[in-house]
């Protein structure tokens, strides 16, 4: 027999959501980092990119950073927009909204190891912020996703 969910938020579906806004924080951070040191930032990775390939022209190796930049702001702005949503669904009790961030949480963490990978030449160049941050980034996803699967959030949702 089932029984009746209560009206109360399960402490776990409050924990997802906090770590889900800390996320987003996150990730604002880290591009307030790269933009506050941009210059800095492009010319790690260029000097970085020309020393592994010293054939390539240094105008492709400017245009390849940028676009990569450009990508990964993008991405992170996908991420942020899809999190919101599925944090509004998650609130109004919708299963879907577990759904929409755990599928949230899997590109986020592939995301965030992959910038972090991307970004390693020019840790350095932000005060060590890009060393560390996008690994904290993927973390405290990975503890919102666990969270979402928590056995009374199940119950709790519609």
């Amino acid at each position: 027999m089932r029984t009746t969910p209560s009206d109360r938020i399960p402490k776990a579906v409050t924990v997802a959501l906090v770590a889900w806004g800390a996320s987003v924080v996150l990730l604002a951070g880290i591009a307030g980092a790269v933009l506050l040191d941009l210059a800095d930032v492009r010319n790690s990775l260029e000097r970085a990119v020309s020393a592994e390939n010293p054939g390539d022209d240094p105008a492709d190796i400017a245009d390849t950073i940028g676009l990569t930049l450009i990508g990964s702001a993008g991405f992170a702005l996908v991420l942020a927009l899809v999190t919101a949503l599925g944090a509004q669904l998650l609130r109004r009790r919708k299963a879907s909204g577990r759904v929409v961030l755990a599928a949230t949480g899997v590109a986020a963490v592939a995301g965030g190891i992959g910038f972090w990978m991307l970004m390693s030449d020019a840790g350095d160049a932000t005060a060590g912020v890009l060393q560390w941050a996008p690994l904290a980034y993927c973390a405290v996803v990975a503890v919102a996703v666990i969270a979402l699967f928590a056995p009374n959030v199940g119950a709790w949702l519609d």
